[in-house]
C-alpha cells in the first residue's frame, strides 16, 4: 500500500512539475515573440526614415535627373523592404531562418558572426559616454583626480591614481 501511495505522489509532482515547466515555457516564448516584434517593428521603422532621407535627397536633385531617379528607385525599395520586414510573421520568419540553418550551417554562422559584429558597432556608438574605469584614465579630467584616491586594477594591469603617473606601478 505504501509503494502504491509514494507513485501516487510521485506521478502527482511529475505532473506539476512538467505544468510549471510548459507554463514557464509558454511565457519565456511570448516574451521572446514580443521582444522579437518590437525589434522586427524597430528596423523597419529605421529602414523607412533612411527611405524618407533617401527621398529628401532624390528632392535636391532635378526631377528629371538620373540621380535623383536613381535616389528615388533605392528609397522606393528600402521601403518596400521595411513593409515587408514590418508584415513579416515571427513565427515564419524563425521558422525560415532555421531550415536556412540546417540547408546550410556554414553560411548561418558566417551571417550570425556578421550580424554580431553589427550589433556590437551598433550598441558602441549608441554610447554617447566613453565608460572609464578610473577617472584618472580619462584624458580629458586629468585635474579633476584628488591626489589621494586608490589605485584600481584594469584587466590585471595596476593603473596608479596620480593623474601624472601613467605606466604600471
Amino acid at each position: 500500500m505504501a509503494d502504491v501511495t509514494e507513485k501516487t505522489v510521485t506521478e502527482q509532482v511529475k505532473h506539476h512539475a512538467q505544468t510549471v515547466a510548459d507554463d514557464t515555457r509558454e511565457k519565456v516564448e511570448a516574451r521572446i515573440k514580443g521582444e522579437a516584434e518590437a525589434a522586427r517593428d524597430s528596423v523597419a521603422d529605421q529602414m523607412h526614415r533612411h527611405a524618407s532621407a533617401a527621398d529628401a535627397a532624390a528632392a535636391e536633385f532635378d526631377p528629371n535627373s538620373m540621380q535623383a531617379q536613381a535616389i528615388e528607385q533605392v528609397a522606393a525599395r528600402i521601403d518596400d523592404l521595411a513593409s515587408q520586414i514590418r508584415n513579416t510573421d515571427i513565427d515564419r520568419l524563425a521558422h525560415s531562418l532555421s531550415d536556412a540553418a540546417r540547408r546550410n550551417p556554414l553560411l548561418f554562422v558566417a551571417g550570425a558572426t556578421l550580424a554580431g559584429f553589427a550589433a556590437t558597432r551598433f550598441l558602441k556608438a549608441r554610447d554617447p559616454e566613453p565608460r572609464y574605469a578610473h577617472p584618472s584614465d580619462d584624458p580629458w579630467a586629468r585635474d579633476t583626480v584628488p591626489p589621494n584616491s586608490a589605485p584600481t586594477i584594469v584587466g590585471g594591469n595596476h593603473v596608479s591614481a596620480d593623474p601624472t603617473s601613467r605606466g604600471a606601478v
